[in-house]
């Protein structure tokens, strides 16, 4: 005969003892009950979503408008700029304006000089240092009467040059979860535009170059307005291609030329945020997660120096900026992943030493993998180690002539390591 868990209870009328009895299923059967009730609350509370964030549309829609905004920690200074699409899918500015954190008023801002800057479109022909030079710099009186397409990342660098705001970026305004934001230098630009070859140029030789006199200039600002033209469903490069395929909404700014610091030289200040993406990675802290990718162009100025004692002053200089960089990035929300640079085999140092940009680079990464290790929301991807054993030279080189861009085969390999970064997680 079966065990019985047995207890004393009274007789209803005599008040004498008697046994009694549970089912052995009744405690298995309570326990699934009390599960069911448990998952029915959660799903009505929202301790646990059921189904996915919905995908905001993309393109931005005409007659959308909205804001956006730039947090500048070091100033506790915020900025937004209020933008809205026109029929033709561009995005203009309708108001610009600045207030002090934690709660200051807001104040308008839109007479000063902003600069608006956009992506290359997917047609153009850029030269082989990748500097591409779409900005344009004016008042919001001005910037208003210029409509970029919103697949051109349209954003607007302030006029401290501390921070970028984007306008419509993640597709558009769809930042938090799911949304990632790639930061980078040149390399990351031959990821923007479909088909970029080793020498900057589109891979398809009979596809023409988008031409200086379709972009605004600034004799056409605070004239008739005009458009920066594009598709209206943009075509999208390998890197956002393929973040978008994994369910990602991918923001990538890639720029010729960036460093981790701005040049100690640099005196105005929107100067100052054209050496150095500080002001665009502020612009993007509300991204689920960013990947940043910098530091050849920071130590091939370090290389360049003219002398052993400017090589360590530039090199100090450029490590200790870059640690106040990590530093604000750690505190930030979102996990940022940074990546290692290649420094292998690269040419034009114009010294002498041609191991010093072996050197700037080894100390670099040394910062970028140590604050990894230490800071909570930092994490560390070794490209620099992959790259390296693929040098321009070698028999599958991922760099084209120039040791520094990418090759057609370094192209896909530099996607692949950027998507692996973009999911990696801290």
């Amino acid at each position: 005969m079966p065990a019985q868990e047995l207890r004393v209870d009274a007789e209803p009328e005599t008040g004498a003892a008697r046994p009694l009895h549970h089912h052995p299923y009744t405690r298995p059967a309570l326990f699934v009950v009390v599960l069911v009730a448990v998952a029915v609350i959660a799903a009505v509370v929202g301790i646990r979503r059921l189904e996915p964030d919905p995908v905001p549309a993309w393109p931005a829609q005409a007659g959308q408008t909205g804001s956006s905004t730039c947090t500048d920690p070091s100033r506790s200074q915020q900025w937004r700029v209020s933008w809205t699409v026109t029929p033709q899918i561009g995005v203009v500015p309708t108001a610009m304006a600045a207030r002090t954190l934690p709660d200051g008023a807001w104040t308008d801002r839109g007479g000063d000089r902003w600069q608006l800057r956009w992506n290359q479109a997917p047609a153009e022909a850029a030269g082989t240092d990748f500097a591409w030079d779409h900005s344009l710099t004016a008042p919001m009186s001005g910037l208003s009467g210029v409509a970029v397409s919103a697949a051109m990342s349209p954003r607007y660098v302030t006029p401290d040059g501390a921070c970028t705001v984007y306008a419509a970026a993640f597709g558009p305004g769809a930042v938090g979860k799911g949304s990632v934001a790639v930061v980078g230098d040149s390399l990351t630009a031959q990821l923007i535009v479909p088909a970029v070859g080793q020498d900057g140029g589109v891979a398809d030789e009979n596809v023409p170059p988008v031409t200086s006199s379709l972009y605004p200039t600034a004799a056409a600002v605070g004239s008739t307005p005009s458009a920066v033209p594009t598709t209206s469903v943009p075509e999208l490069g390998p890197l956002a291609a393929s973040l978008t395929a994994l369910g990602m909404r991918p923001q990538v700014d890639g720029q010729g030329g960036r460093r981790w610091v701005t040049d100690p030289d640099a005196t105005e200040p929107i100067d100052q945020a054209n050496w150095t993406m500080l002001d665009e990675l502020r612009g993007l802290r509300e991204a689920g997660s960013v990947v940043v990718a910098l530091g050849t162009n920071d130590a091939s100025w370090a290389s360049q120096a003219r002398t052993d004692a400017q090589f360590e002053e530039r090199l100090s200089w450029t490590l200790s900026n870059l640690q106040s960089m990590l530093d604000e990035m750690a505190v930030s929300g979102h996990c940022t992943v940074v990546m290692s640079m290649a420094s292998q085999g690269k040419k034009g140092t114009g010294t002498q030493r041609g191991d010093r940009f072996e050197l700037a680079a080894a100390r670099i990464n040394a910062v970028l993998r140590a604050n990894a290790d230490s800071q909570g929301r930092l994490a560390f991807y070794d490209w620099g180690a992959q790259g390296d054993q693929h040098a321009f030279g070698t028999a599958d080189a991922w760099f084209g002539k120039d040791t520094i861009h990418l090759s057609p085969a370094g192209v896909p390999a530099y996607v692949t390591a950027m998507t692996e970064a973009a999911r990696l997680g801290c």
